[in-house]
């Protein structure tokens, strides 16, 4: 994770506020890029379709029904975000790169395939779509699969111009699409229906390319990376959670007393859902000074504690490498919090100004509100639970993460108790639960960190059944001999 930090460090090196816009713009698409997009896009889609006259409620079908492929693609891609991420990792440290093309093709397969099948039983319940719009809307989930699933995998290739430039032209082709498609005499609804996986489109091959050129083809079982499930299957349950966690109040709201149908399945709350996706918007300054700070500042001297130990520092240096650490670590975490209220306060302040200008009325203000300061707990208890990955705290990230999932569900729920007033406030018990789960557990594993690096591993190694790994070798093996197979028949061809 830390070569991101690295890497973005360098663009802030000299003067010159252009130099600085520059480096933040990388920092915001690489931590934050396809959320950035999707709220580029959502914007930009919904004034170009009032802007050509679309009527209220076709705004409504095309809105939610973009809604529900990204929301429920990121909900499925989320555990395997985090269990991909370590898995790239890994590969990288072991110098095995040909496993990681592979990895991403498995599973991206193994998500579409059932994805595919209950998404296309969701959108056919959209009696008001035609045949073809419904396809364009299920070619936009199949798409975002990947497109999520390569967020683990393009931050390893470190060309962050082409990856912006990739957003970007994604951004533009589906913005620009929809009024050519218009001007070509196709309805509104399927323009923009259809300007959306082209956009997204883009983006994928954009990365794709982007990866062919950084990593091999490869070779080997597409489903290899099941091995990894005996040694870190916490983390998918960890992603699952975490993202869960900060959107499950939105779902909940759905079906609340200001939900409504639009369409088949599809519901919405748009009061409550217009003024989450704006509180959403918060979490940017955290986010980017995670990636810009934490990740620079807190891992220089994470690592030179564990380079002391490693290759045999004397006990005097390594007790003045973990002090170090310790403070550093203090220090980013509060950095954090500061950066984040400053920016909390100071954009509660403009939006202030701002939402009621286009259309915000009291009552979503409230939300609004309550939902910035739940958001902004909510990403520094991410952070935290990050930097538990960091010492390899598996089960307290997961506890975090479980914390964040539990706090906002009983919030939701109460608030519908409590009445409209308190709508929003699932997101702040959801943020405090996750703080109180993790800034406790994440002191104490510092503060015995000497003992979680030198006794808490086994000593013995445990030889025992291992269901993935065993798998995994099986698979490899019927790779092996099926790619024997074909280059045999290619030389039996080439004769």
């Amino acid at each position: 994770m830390a070569g991101i930090g690295f890497e973005l460090k360098k663009l802030f090196v000299g003067s010159g506020v252009i130099r600085k816009l520059r480096a933040y713009a990388y920092a915001a698409v690489i931590c934050s890029g396809t959320m950035i997009l999707a709220i580029l896009l959502l914007l930009g889609i919904q004034a170009l379709a009032q802007s050509y006259g679309m009527g209220e409620h076709q705004r409504e079908v095309l809105v939610i029904t973009m809604v529900y492929a990204l929301l429920l693609s990121m909900i499925m891609t989320s555990g395997y975000q985090m269990f991909l991420s370590r898995y790239v990792a890994d590969m990288m440290y072991q110098n095995q790169l040909g496993r990681v093309l592979p990895s991403l093709t498995g599973s991206a397969l193994t998500l579409m395939v059932p994805g595919g099948a209950v998404y296309a039983l969701l959108i056919m319940t959209a009696v008001e779509l035609s045949p073809l719009q419904k396809l364009l809307n299920w070619i936009l989930f199949m798409e975002l699969i990947p497109v999520w699933l390569l967020m683990s995998y393009i931050t390893a290739a470190k060309d962050y111009k082409a990856i912006l430039l990739t957003f970007l032209a994604g951004v533009v082709l589906a913005l620009l699409s929809g009024p050519v498609l218009i001007a070509l005499g196709t309805d509104p609804l399927t323009a923009f229906l259809a300007a959306l996986p082209l956009g997204y489109g883009v983006m994928l091959c954009g990365m794709l390319w982007v990866l062919l050129h950084y990593f091999p083809r490869g070779k080997g079982s597409l489903l290899g990376f099941i091995a990894w499930l005996s040694h870190t299957p916490d983390l998918l349950v960890t992603g699952t959670l975490s993202m869960t966690g900060a959107f499950v109040h939105i779902v909940l709201m759905w079906f609340s007393p200001l939900g409504s149908v639009v369409t088949g399945a599809f519901r919405q709350a748009s009061l409550f859902d217009a003024a989450a996706f704006y509180a959403y918007l918060v979490t940017l300054p955290t986010n980017i000074n995670f990636i810009i700070s934490v990740e620079v500042n807190f891992y220089s001297t994470y690592r030179e504690y564990f380079s002391a130990i490693t290759d045999g520092g004397t006990m005097p240096q390594i007790r003045l490498a973990r002090i170090r650490m310790e403070r550093s670590l203090w220090q980013e975490i509060t950095n954090l919090i500061v950066v984040q209220l400053f920016g909390m306060v100071i954009y509660m302040l403009v939006m202030s100004y701002v939402l009621p200008v286009i259309g915000f009325t009291t009552d979503m203000m409230h939300m609004f509100r309550l939902m910035c300061i739940g958001y902004s707990l909510y990403c520094i208890g991410t952070s935290l639970m990050l930097l538990q990955l960091y010492f390899n705290d598996r089960k307290g990230a997961m506890a975090t993460a479980a914390a964040l999932f539990a706090g906002n569900l009983a919030g939701t729920l109460l608030s519908f108790r409590l009445g409209s007033l308190y709508y929003g406030i699932g997101v702040i018990t959801g943020g405090i639960a996750m703080y109180a789960a993790s800034f406790p557990r994440l002191a104490q594993y510092v503060r015995r960190i000497d003992y979680n690096v030198y006794c808490s591993q086994p000593v013995f190694q445990e030889l025992s059944h291992d269901f993935w790994k065993e798998t995994a070798e099986k698979l490899e093996r019927r790779a092996e001999v099926a790619a024997l197979r074909r280059n045999r028949m290619r030389k039996d061809g080439m004769q």
